[in-house]
């Protein structure tokens, strides 16, 4: 019998994990703001570099606007009703179909590659620290037998937010819920072949060369070839195709 690897929660996790819920409880209203980086750190007995890890998620996906000199404060939604649709959206985070992935992986093949060459001309060198961050908890992920996902999704997310454009990081937020659940399965697909995995951070090194140079035309490609390669990987695992 093959035993599955188990995943180790990080900490930044369920730091995420309870701000959610307190947003959800109405604690932290819409439109309020978070106590400071260091108060929530003395609140939560945890380290500031956790809260900070855990602040940029929430943001990524959108649930939180960092306004620097100002604070971080819980986004204004509408009403009570879109509050609700947006936190529904963390329920169930396996239930996405295969099918589902591969459209989300068109999706993002028309997307991401594009952004990756607008954030090349873009990019400032604390968006290269925070890219480069994130590529170095993906290879202590995979040294733990851990599927990296959350490193690997604000990867992308820095990504995007290092292009400027406000409104091409808000579709890409629109999109996060699903790109985390494709990122969970996708991964742990990956994890079962280290060559795989070994190939995965080689592919983002090459993005983060690219946007390091300054050179859109190679992150584009870079991009590109990445994601083709999530794709391909997921259809031989799971779809069966060569």
């Amino acid at each position: 019998m093959v035993l599955e690897p188990v995943q180790r929660t990080r900490l930044y996790t369920q730091i995420v994990k309870k701000i959610k819920e307190q947003i959800g409880s109405g604690k932290y209203k819409p439109g309020s703001r978070l106590p400071s980086e260091r108060d929530l750190a003395e609140m939560l007995q945890v380290g500031r570099s956790s809260v900070r890890e855990a602040m940029t998620v929430l943001e990524s996906i959108g649930l939180l606007e960092i306004r620097p000199g100002e604070g971080t404060f819980v986004r204004d939604f509408q009403n009570l009703n879109s509050m609700k649709v947006f936190f529904d959206s963390f329920v169930a985070l396996w239930e996405i179909e295969p099918g589902q992935i591969l459209q989300l992986l068109q999706v993002r093949k028309i997307l991401e590659p594009q952004t990756a060459a607008l954030a090349a001309v873009n990019f400032t060198s604390e968006d290269l620290n925070e890219l480069q961050s994130a590529v170095k908890e993906m290879k202590e992920a995979a040294e733990h037998g851990e599927i990296g996902e959350d490193a690997d999704f604000r990867f992308h997310y820095f990504v995007a937010r290092g292009t400027g454009n406000k409104i091409l990081l808000n579709t890409i937020n629109a999109l996060s819920d699903l790109m985390h659940k494709g990122l969970q399965q996708t991964r742990w697909m990956a994890l079962a072949d280290p060559e795989r995995v070994a190939q995965i951070i080689d592919e983002h090194e090459r993005i983060v060369k690219a946007l390091k140079e300054k050179d859109p035309v190679a992150a584009e490609k870079s991009m590109l070839l990445h994601l083709e390669g999530v794709e391909s990987n997921f259809k031989n695992k799971y779809l069966g195709e060569c």
